[in-house]
């Protein structure tokens, strides 16, 4: 059970999961692919598997990638017919929510890259200081349409 199903409240259900975008996870492979080549080269070159050095490197890029996988893996970005939640966090959690009525604006932000491949960041803005960020998410526009479609139904 993720984060969000387990703490909604009653009457309220999941209207969407918003995905990150792949460009997300452009370094993680990176990581993934540079640790499998130096354990292939660790398992071969019996030099190389001596060299205490080369374990401590070959260990910290398994381990930096394996964490790199968990941290995104373990990020919720949710939106439900009471609230938008975002979740992040592997053993701490840090967690950003704002209900759907208190919802003034839903910004969008793109860089040029972001333009190009379809993600950017969503800003939602509530009453007084209260804001929510959605980062490098895939399709940005459907999101806030889909978030305003549930801002919408909620007043009616």
């Amino acid at each position: 059970m993720s984060y969000v199903e387990g703490t909604l409240s009653q009457g309220e259900e999941i209207k969407g999961k918003v995905r990150l975008h792949w460009i997300n996870y452009l370094f993680t492979w990176f990581l993934c692919l540079l640790a499998f080549l130096l354990v292939l080269l660790w398992l071969f070159d019996a030099t190389w598997r001596q060299s205490i050095e080369a374990q401590i490197f070959v260990g910290a890029v398994v381990l930096w990638a394996v964490y790199d996988y968990l941290r995104l893996a373990t990020i919720e970005m949710v939106l439900t017919n009471k609230r938008v939640i975002f979740k992040k966090g592997i053993i701490s959690v840090k967690t950003q929510e704002l209900k759907t009525s208190k919802i003034e604006s839903v910004e969008i932000k793109q860089s040029i890259l972001g333009r190009l491949l379809g993600y950017g960041m969503l800003m939602f803005s509530g009453t007084g200081t209260a804001k929510v960020r959605f980062t490098a998410v895939d399709n940005p526009w459907e999101v806030k349409s889909q978030v305003e479609t549930i801002i919408e139904s909620y007043a009616n």
